[in-house]
């Protein structure tokens, strides 16, 4: 096995024992900021457990990133059969159109989010079209060893993809959202709880943090590329795991200038959950992947279903509960997809 993928089955074998004899201690939760623990703090549904109250009752345009498969697709699929308005942006429009075959979505677009012309492109594309909720979904882990690889501009790739091209991507819709006639439209940004060092996960193998910035600092004093965000040496584990720190920090910073700007958007991330047979581990060694894939599923019990993630993300489309309010991080807890989908509180870094 690849380090990170064998420490990462004896962290949860080792859970799995802690819950048998139960020796389990107890979360160690930190307060929430003051803005989030003045909302009411949330156990959201999933789809399956939906009241009819919490039900869309008009449709609404719903724009999706990375819906070629995955939670992506399985959400699109379930939001086309109940009569939302969906379009899907993927890498090529060859698997664009064969994702809008699949899942019933009524628009497909080329969105390459590796290179920021082709974003700006399918903005250009989109025009003036209101939407109601934009859901950043797509993603891309590095091989945990190899060489760094990079997007169009130089950045590396799984920060350029997961959160470089999302970024763009949203200050680019904005607008679209701004005159949306729903009370709050909704920016989804699917992150992860491997962002947070001190979660099941997270603490296995290379830590998520940001340092200095020092390697995003140099590629704009001029440096073609940039391997790191913090400047050390290329880790595609923590490359994965940085963006998904970016993820959640610009789902916060963006709220708090959505809330200062008078804006009825509303932002929100959440994190799927271990999901073990998407094409977001594309990269990494197919053998170790679906030794994985098995144990985790099958053995330890800790991965959650394509299907389950799919109902996440529309949780955090629908839910009633979240009305106003944004600026959560939602999740079940780490290796326990059957515990509650409820907001938790972000890494030390992310707040």
């Amino acid at each position: 096995f690849s380090s990170q993928i064998f420490l990462l089955m004896i962290f949860y074998l080792a859970q799995s024992f802690k819950e048998i004899l139960n020796m389990n201690e107890p979360l160690n939760r930190r307060s929430f900021s003051s803005k989030v623990l003045s909302a009411p703090f949330y156990s959201l549904n999933a789809l399956s457990a939906f009241s009819s109250s919490n039900e869309p009752t008009e449709k609404m345009t719903v724009v999706i990133t990375g819906a070629s498969s995955g939670i992506g697709l399985d959400a699109a699929t379930k939001l086309s059969s109940m009569g939302q308005d969906v379009h899907i942006l993927c890498r090529t429009l060859a698997k664009g159109k064969e994702a809008a075959l699949k899942s019933g979505a009524k628009g497909y677009f080329e969105c390459d989010l590796s290179s920021l012309q082709s974003v700006r492109s399918f903005a250009e594309e989109w025009g003036d079209k209101p939407i109601d909720v934009l859901c950043l979904n797509a993603g891309t882990a590095p091989a945990t060893k190899g060489k760094c690889q990079y997007t169009s501009e130089g950045f590396e790739m799984a920060v350029g993809t997961n959160h470089m091209g999302h970024f763009l991507l949203s200050q680019l819709l904005l607008g679209n959202m701004g005159k949306s006639r729903v009370e709050n439209p909704r920016l989804v940004v699917t992150a992860s709880s491997v962002h947070d060092p001190d979660t099941p996960g997270g603490d296995v193998g290379s830590k998520a943090t940001l340092g200095d910035l020092r390697g995003l600092k140099s590629y704009l004093e001029g440096d073609k590329t940039f391997d790191m965000v913090d400047g050390a040496q290329y880790d595609g584990d923590k490359s994965y795991k940085d963006s998904k720190l970016c993820n959640v920090l610009f789902t916060l910073e963006m709220e708090r200038r959505l809330r200062a700007s008078g804006s009825k958007v509303r932002a929100n991330c959440f994190s799927p959950g271990l999901i073990t047979s998407t094409g977001l581990f594309r990269n990494q060694n197919p053998i170790f992947v679906n030794i994985f894939g098995f144990a985790a599923t099958n053995v330890l019990r800790v991965a959650t279903s394509i299907s389950q993630g799919g109902d996440n993300l529309i949780s955090m489309i629908f839910d009633g509960d979240l009305g106003e309010t944004g600026g959560l991080f939602v999740a079940n807890d780490p290796g326990k997809p059957s515990s509650p989908f409820s907001p938790k509180e972000p890494s030390k870094e992310a707040n």
